[in-house]
Order: structure tokens, then C-alpha cells, then sequence
């Protein structure tokens, strides 16, 4: 009682020290803690998780209450974040010009407010970074030119608001992530990706990229990493296996989950990578439209990140982030360029407004991004073949243009000579490596990439001259040209998969077989055309040149055929071009027999394996090939196209009705 009394003394004391009464918050109330409440309370909790798992079966519901609880600080880190994922520190407070082209369109709060207002017409004056790169036609650089004849005046106070990007749940399922777990499986697939297609198409730094993988741990759940990491491995998996279907491979899959509009709504470096290996490997995929919508993606990404301009020196060290920027322009240039070629639309590049430089040739493999730049070196690295590539790009736009997508009125010679006279320019200024016996085994692949897609480019050139000549003598000199064309790069490519068939991996068989292909079929239909014959020895010559060129182009056909299922398709419709050209007029003193050993009697529907054929589409870009001509049958009757567009019409790739039903799910992908 002594105690009590004591203690009730000293806490009158304190209370009349502080001058405060005592008071005593009530006792919260609580669930009480019995066998039946918490039974509710698991069955809530059960009832909800299966609810979740149903909306979205992908969904790793750990990972996402992970990145629920550290959302407030991921969203704020996510306009830097891509710059951590690149190997670069960057000063968040004071962004150089790379980044002040980077911008985010995310919705905002009412509790973040946006601190400026960006207009479609780009009319509006913006301050500081985020509102994308505007170039010198923009009403607002015209604003900024006005505001430096006025006197200054303090700029308003505005309220800075925060960055809230849209974040994807959708997360690789559990089974994937543990299957990933294995190094053994990542690093092959890494190594197929880095090893075969990363060498034509750098779009990724290799020693950042794997740099990245071992501290994947550390990287933000949204971040745009994540996409690219299963992209890699989806690619990966195709050069080594020719992967699953596109629908059935899980590592796609994976990559499609984690794309949403969000990705749209914030630009960056790393967001134009994604697009670009997205878009890519659904072309070569059997996806084309949809891959050229990726592209088309990132192409306009790039642009409003400045890409086709070079920073400015005076503020921007040469460093390997520059040079990469370099590197991922040209890529998309490239990528659009060989589109276009391929399909025939119109082309969204042009050179009246890049003033970026091409890569140089250096070895940058142990060197982080912040380095400087190293000096060119004189032998094969990652970039030769893209900056090959990026040149012969630049002229096949102008032939597109001027040439190929041209209207159809007299062409004045001069233009394609000039042309063709630019390609051989082109081809001899490449450097010797280019040429030589003695390179890298990793290199033969990539230097034959460029070097079919000049000879196609030039096939092109005098198949499209012959549509727009004024006169027979100049059409017959197009026509020659392009019967030339055809017939070397065909020997180029059969040759090549004769001496060097154990570096045809699926990615180098796809371009294998389109060029080789496509160079068949001009071929054929020089040949198949009447004609008036001027020299009879020379007919027969040519006429044994085609058969024996056919012949070569089949035999490898069949080879590849093992590897890439639609040379089993390109294949078929040779057959058929030769079956059909038995009962094709010729021209007078030309043989008739046109026989290839083993085509003749062979049924339409089968291809040389005996498998029969699906009904799909063809790809549209290969009927401008067969106008003019005279076949009583369509060759392609019966065959899957190449490449197998699985559209439902030829320019209609998704149905309406899928349309709608899929339209609650379009940006979640």
C-alpha cells in the first residue's frame, strides 16, 4: 500500500511539472483470438488468393505483396532506374542531355499534381527535362527563340510532382523462376543470345547485361529489365533449338506478360532495347505485323529520345553510354529499313534529319558504360557487321524511295546505274575482314547476313527498274542485271551452307532461306517470261545457268529445311514453279525441257517431304514477285507462306470478333 501511495505521489509531481494531465488511451479493439474467427480468417485469405491466381495465373502473389510493400520507393527511383540497370551513375539532381530527353506521361494524383503541361501540338514552352526531345520546328523551340528577344521575368513557382509509372503484376510463374534457377540452362541460352545474334545485332552491352543477371536480385519488380531478360532467353532458346511455337514458348510468354501501356507512358533507353528485341524475334517468328508495330514502337521511342541527334560535346564526355546510343539508333534504323524492303510499306526513316554518327569499330567487352570510349580497332568486334549494315541501309532507303516504291512513270537510267555504281562502292570499301579466309568463326555468320542483303538489295534495285523503263533496250538491261544478281546470290548462299554448315544455327538459316529463296524465284521468272530470242547459243546458255542454279537452290532448300520449317515451304513452291513451267510457252529455239530431277512428279498438296501442307495465308510481299506472269494454277495454293503471316486476311491480321474479345486484355498483353 506504501508502494501505491508512493507511486501515485511522484506521478502528481511530474504532471504538475509538465503542466499536462495524465490520460490513457483506450484499449483497441481486437478480433478475439479463437479457433472459429481464425478459421474465417484462412478461409478469407484461401478464397482470395484463388481469386487472384484466376485473374491472372501467371502471377507470383509473394513477389507482388514484395513489391506492394516497397512500392512507395520504387516508383519514385523509376525515372533513374534505368540508368542503374545500364551500369551508369548519374547525378539524379542534375540530369545531363542524355536524359533530359527522357519523359513520363503516367497518370498522376491528386497529391502529385504535374509540375508542367505538355501538349500534343508541342506548342507549349517546357522547362527542364521530361517532355522529350522537340526539334527546331517545334512551336515550343520557336517560343524559346521569342523569349530570348524579351526581357526576363521570374518564372512562376511550380509544385513538383512525383513519378508513378504504371507497374505490372503480371510476373514470370514460380515454375519458370525456379526452372531459371539453374545456371546451367540461363547461361547456354545466354551464350546462344550473346554467341549468335547479339554479334549482328548488338542491342545489348553483354558484360552489363550479365553484370545485371547476377544482381538480379537487387532489380526493381516493374522494371523494364525483367522483359528483356526473357526476351533474351526466348531468343536464345530459337537459335539453339528453333524454339516452340510463339504462343507455346514460355520464355516469350513470359516477356508478353510484362509488357503494359506503362511502357508507353515513360521512355528510356532500355524501353527502346525491349521494343527492338521484341519486334525482331517476332518477325522472325512467323509474327510480322505484329513485330512491325514493335519496331514502329521503338523507332518513334528513339526519336523522342534524341537518338537520331549526337548529344552536345561540350556537356557530355565520350562514353560508352553515347556510344551505345549510337549503336541502338542505327539498330532501329536498320531494322526499319530492312522492313520496309521486306513488306513493301512505306519507310519511316529518313536521312534529311539524323545527324547521328555510325559506331565505331571497337572492343568495349570488359569496359563498364561510364568508360571513355576506346579506340577503333582493325580486326572484327560486335559492331562491324551493324555499321556494314547501317551503311548498306542508308542506300537501300534510296532505292526503296526512288526505285522500288517510285512511281510507275520512265526512269531515267542514270538512277539506278548510280545505284548499283554506289552498292560496289559500298562492297569495296568494306575492310578486308570482310572478305577474308582467316576470321573468327563467330563472324562468318553476321558478314553473311550483310553480305546476302546487299545482293538481294541489288537484285531488287533492277527488278523494280524494269517495272518504270521508258524503252525495251534499257528494260532488257534490267532485266539482265537483275538475272545476274539472282544467280550470285544464290551461288553465295549455297555455297556458304555447303563450306561453313556447322555454323548454320536457326537464326543464320531464316536469312538463308528468305534470300535464297527469293533470288530462286526471280531467277525463275526471268526465264519463264516470253521473250524474243536474239541469240540462240546464249539462251541455251542461260537455260543451263537456271536449271543448274534451281538445282543448287533446292539441294540446300532440303538441307535447311531440317532446321527452319518454312524452307520446307519455300521448297514446295519451287517444285511447283518447275512443275507448272513444263507446260509454260518459250521462246522460239530455247529448250523446253525444264526438269529438275524430282519435281515433276511430285503432288501439289505434299511437300518433297510427303507432309501435307496447312492452309494459311501467304505473305503478300512475295505476289509482287509472280505479276505479269502466266500460270494457270496458284503455285501457293495449298501452302503456308513464308514467312507464315497466320493472318485471316492478307491485310487483316486479327478478326473482329477476336478483336473484341481481346480488348480487355490488349495492354496487359
Amino acid at each position: 500500500m506504501a508502494k501505491r501511495t508512493r507511486l501515485k505521489s511522484e506521478t502528481r509531481e511530474l504532471r504538475a511539472s509538465a503542466g499536462k494531465r495524465c490520460r490513457f488511451e483506450s484499449v483497441p479493439s481486437r478480433t478475439p483470438l479463437t479457433r472459429k474467427n481464425l478459421e474465417e480468417k484462412e478461409q478469407l485469405c484461401e478464397n482470395l488468393m484463388t481469386l487472384v491466381q484466376t485473374l491472372d495465373p501467371n502471377i507470383d502473389i509473394e513477389e507482388a505483396l514484395k513489391s506492394l510493400a516497397g512500392a512507395g520507393q520504387g516508383h519514385d527511383n523509376n525515372e533513374t532506374d534505368h540508368n542503374s540497370l545500364l551500369g551508369v551513375s548519374l547525378d539524379a539532381k542534375s540530369p545531363t542531355p542524355l536524359e533530359n530527353f527522357e519523359w513520363n506521361e503516367g497518370p498522376m494524383t491528386s497529391s502529385h499534381p504535374p509540375n508542367k503541361s505538355l501538349d500534343g501540338m508541342a506548342s507549349l514552352p517546357t522547362e527542364g527535362p521530361g517532355s522529350g526531345y522537340l526539334g527546331n520546328s517545334s512551336g515550343s523551340c520557336i517560343l524559346e527563340t521569342i523569349s530570348d528577344l524579351l526581357p526576363e521575368h521570374p518564372a512562376p513557382l511550380v509544385i513538383r510532382r512525383g513519378q508513378h509509372p504504371a507497374i505490372s503484376t503480371k510476373l514470370a510463374s514460380p515454375h519458370i523462376l525456379r526452372e531459371l534457377d539453374n545456371s546451367i540452362l540461363t547461361d547456354s541460352l545466354f551464350d546462344a543470345y550473346f554467341g549468335w545474334y547479339n554479334k549482328s545485332f548488338p542491342v545489348l552491352h553483354e558484360k552489363t547485361f550479365r553484370e545485371k543477371y547476377q544482381n538480379r536480385h537487387h532489380t526493381p519488380p516493374h522494371s523494364t529489365w525483367h522483359l528483356i531478360f526473357y526476351i533474351v532467353l526466348a531468343i536464345g532458346d530459337w537459335v539453339i533449338s528453333g524454339g516452340s511455337k510463339v504462343e507455346e514458348s514460355r520464355y516469350y510468354m513470359a516477356a508478353r506478360s510484362r509488357m503494359s501501356i506503362g511502357l508507353l507512358e515513360s521512355g528510356a533507353l532500355l524501353t527502346v532495347q525491349a521494343f527492338l528485341l521484341m519486334g525482331n524475334f517476332l518477325q522472325k517468328r512467323d509474327r510480322p505485323n505484329t513485330g512491325y508495330n514493335f519496331i514502329g514502337i521503338a523507332y518513334r521511342m528513339a526519336l523522342g529520345l534524341g537518338l537520331h541527334r549526337e548529344p552536345m560535346r561540350e556537356s557530355t564526355h565520350d562514353t560508352l553510354i553515347s556510344e551505345r546510343r549510337r549503336v541502338v539508333w542505327w539498330i532501329v534504323y536498320s531494322f526499319d529499313s530492312g522492313f520496309s524492303l521486306t513488306t513493301g510499306r512505306p519507310l519511316m526513316s529518313s536521312d534529311c534529319f539524323i545527324e547521328t554518327q555510325l559506331p565505331r569499330n571497337i572492343e568495349d567487352s570488359t569496359y563498364p558504360l561510364d568508360s571513355i570510349v576506346p579506340l577503333p580497332i582493325d580486326k572484327p568486334t560486335t559492331y562491324s557487321a551493324i555499321i556494314a549494315q547501317a551503311r548498306l541501309s542508308r542506300i537501300g532507303n534510296t532505292v526503296f524511295c526512288n526505285v522500288i516504291a517510285g512511281p510507275k512513270k520512265d526512269l531515267d537510267m542514270k538512277t539506278p546505274r548510280s545505284l548499283d555504281h554506289q552498292l560496289k562502292a559500298w562492297r569495296l570499301s568494306l575492310p578486308l575482314y570482310f572478305t577474308a579466309h582467316d576470321v573468327p568463326t563467330w563472324f562468318r555468320g553476321p558478314r553473311a547476313i550483310v553480305s546476302w542483303k546487299e545482293q538481294n538489295l541489288r537484285m531488287m534495285l533492277w527488278w523494280g527498274t524494269q517495272r518504270i523503263c521508258g524503252s525495251p533496250s534499257d528494260s532488257e538491261e534490267a532485266r539482265n542485271m537483275c538475272h545476274y544478281a539472282a544467280v550470285e546470290c544464290i551461288q553465295n548462299i549455297t555455297t556458304f551452307c555447303v563450306d561453313y554448315s556447322d555454323t548454320l544455327h536457326f537464326g543464320l538459316c531464316w536469312y538463308a532461306t528468305y534470300f535464297l529463296f527469293q533470288a530462286s524465284v526471280v531467277l525463275s521468272i526471268y526465264h519463264l517470261r516470253p521473250k524474243e530470242l536474239l541469240d540462240r547459243s546464249l539462251a541455251a546458255a542461260n537455260h543451263e545457268l537456271w536449271i543448274s542454279s534451281i538445282e543448287r537452290s533446292r539441294d540446300c532448300l532440303a538441307n535447311l529445311s531440317q532446321k527452319n520449317q518454312a524452307a520446307a515451304r519455300c521448297l514446295e513452291v519451287l517444285d511447283r514453279i518447275m512443275y507448272q513451267s513444263q507446260a509454260s510457252p518459250t521462246a522460239v529455239g530455247e529448250p523446253s525441257s525444264t526438269s529438275v530431277p524430282g519435281t515433276a512428279q511430285l503432288p501439289m498438296e505434299y511437300n518433297s517431304t510427303g507432309t501435307r501442307l496447312d492452309t494459311l495465308a501467304v505473305d503478300p510481299s512475295l505476289q509482287m514477285l509472280f505479276d505479269a506472269t502466266s500460270f494457270d494454277m496458284d503455285i501457293f495454293e495449298g501452302l503456308e507462306g513464308f514467312p507464315n503471316t497466320n493472318e485471316v486476311e492478307s491485310f487483316d491480321y486479327i478478326s473482329g470478333a477476336a478483336l473484341v474479345a481481346e480488348n480487355a486484355e490488349d495492354w496487359q498483353m
